[in-house]
């Protein structure tokens, strides 16, 4: 018999090891590259039953349902007439919100919608009121605006039979 590390022939009984978990018959020479097989057991990972957890999931809220205000279409024109009869610039509005005065200067041209937290830093600095209250009128269906969809524009063609 052959050792199946060196190659050798094994005189007598051969030694058995495990040597990164593959058992081999080795000669004397190169049983200390492994363990030897008798005394060596693999380590069981006793796993403890688990026990039974409820998860109460609560209701989802919709988006929409906290959404009672909606910003006023000339949120730029009430911001710049604010700031200008405070005798603001830019700038001086932006440090005293800190804020950067390139944000401000978007959202006074219409480039962003102010995010809430902005939205309410200008109105705390400008004492004006960026939101308005979503009357009965206004909402159809769900509760949304309709406009023009899809369906109103699109020319569908049907699959001839």
């Amino acid at each position: 018999m052959e050792c199946e590390i060196c190659g050798s022939d094994i005189k007598g009984n051969p030694t058995r090891v495990t040597v990164e978990g593959t058992l081999l018959d080795v000669c004397a020479k190169c049983a200390h590259y492994g363990k030897p097989a008798d005394k060596w057991t693999p380590v069981s990972r006793k796993m403890s039953p688990a026990e039974k957890t409820i998860i109460m999931h609560k209701p989802r809220r919709d988006i929409f349902d906290k959404m009672g205000d909606e910003i006023n279409p000339d949120y730029s024109r009430l911001i710049k007439k604010a700031r200008e009869t405070m005798g603001l610039t830019i700038e001086e509005l932006a440090s005293k919100m800190m804020e950067k005065s390139t944000l401000l200067r978007k959202i006074e041209r219409e480039e962003l919608i102010p995010e809430d937290v902005v939205r309410k830093k200008l109105e705390a600095t400008l004492n004006i009121k960026l939101t308005e209250k979503l009357s009965s009128h206004d909402q159809r269906g769900g509760g949304f605006i309709r406009g023009t969809t899809l369906g109103d524009v699109a020319i569908i063609k049907k699959k001839g039979k």
